[in-house]
């Protein structure tokens, strides 16, 4: 090549010109992470059985008030055929990041994750969900609702020690027994407020194998009707009061 056809085979980088000498050599600088909320709210709700109408009214209850800026509102919750068909009728089990919405028949928050017909029953996936919870929605205080039929720790003889525990799914035929609830805790870590909106989960021994890992425990002694938490009752004032 001549000296001409050279210089011409010579390629030199571009440096963009709105870059200061500093960011050109070592990267733009990162953003600042984004504080956290005061509160993460993480339901896990099977409706894997006949619960199934109630505990979708309980997610619309939660749109009327909806998460903020400092108040994380999120839900994993599962559906199968056979018990109600309102709502597209989806089944699965998925995720969302509960916002507010004033249509209270029909889910309007943003779907996050849809997961498939996984295992509502199993204590692997009730910690899978907390832990992605406190992962993608840090918070100061956070408080884990564990939603479903609840058979606490019966005391009488009608049934087998293994059904007795709370998250039954219907499909798999499977549920997560009172030791397993524990274990499902210590993966996730300590929570300030352990929750169960189920009957009969409020007693010593459910709450001798959770103890370490909640500050509060919320339950019932008794049963419960089918509806459950009010939920638009109680996440009202703490997104109004979200320091509390």
């Amino acid at each position: 090549l001549n000296i001409k056809e050279q210089l011409a085979a010579i390629t030199v980088p571009e440096v963009t010109p709105d870059k200061g000498i500093l960011d050109w050599l070592f990267g733009t600088k990162p953003p600042a992470p984004k504080a956290p909320a005061e509160w993460t709210i993480m339901v896990f709700s099977s409706a894997k059985n006949d619960l199934e109408p109630y505990l979708l009214k309980d997610l619309n209850e939660m749109e009327i008030v909806g998460s903020t800026a400092k108040l994380n509102i999120v839900a994993e919750v599962g559906r199968i055929e056979g018990y109600d068909s309102s709502d597209g009728d989806w089944t699965g089990v998925r995720r969302y990041l509960i916002t507010k919405d004033t249509d209270t028949a029909t889910m309007g928050s943003k779907r996050l994750e849809d997961l498939g017909m996984s295992d509502m029953g199993d204590y692997k996936t009730l910690a899978a969900f907390g832990k992605w919870a406190k992962l993608k929605y840090p918070a100061k205080k956070y408080m884990l609702i564990v939603s479903n039929h609840g058979s606490g720790w019966e005391k009488g003889l009608r049934v087998p020690l293994l059904s007795k525990g709370i998250s039954y799914d219907e499909q798999s035929g499977n549920h997560i027994n009172t030791p397993q609830l524990a274990l499902a805790l210590k993966e996730i870590g300590k929570v300030d407020v352990f929750s169960t909106d189920a009957c009969l989960m409020q007693m010593a021994e459910v709450d001798f194998e959770i103890m370490d890992y909640a500050d509060y425990i919320v339950g019932s002694e008794e049963t419960e009707p089918a509806d459950g938490y009010t939920y638009n009752t109680f996440l009202g004032p703490v997104a109004a009061k979200p320091a509390m």
